[in-house]
C-alpha cells in the first residue's frame, strides 16, 4: 500500500503485540491484531492498553482459574 502526501498510516505488528502480552504465540497475537483492526474504536484508537486489554480477553494470561492466586 503506498500513500499519498496527504496520508499517514500507522502499523502495529505481531512483535508490538507480544512485547506488550509475551504469554501470546505468534498466531494468538495475529489474531488480536485481526480483532485489533475490525473492533478499533476510532476516538480511542490502538494503544498499549488496548492491546493488552483485547489480548486478555481472547486469550487470557492467567487463564479462567483465578483462585489459585488467592493460595
Amino acid at each position: 500500500m503506498q500513500l499519498s502526501n496527504e496520508e499517514i498510516a500507522i502499523v502495529w505488528s505481531v512483535d508490538d503485540v507480544k512485547v506488550e502480552c509475551d504469554w501470546l504465540t505468534d498466531d494468538q497475537a495475529l489474531e488480536v491484531l485481526f480483532a485489533l483492526k475490525s473492533q478499533h474504536d476510532a476516538t480511542i484508537g490502538i494503544n498499549w492498553d488496548v492491546i493488552r486489554d483485547t489480548a486478555d480477553y481472547m486469550f487470557p494470561e492467567f487463564g479462567d482459574d483465578d483462585d489459585d492466586l488467592d493460595n
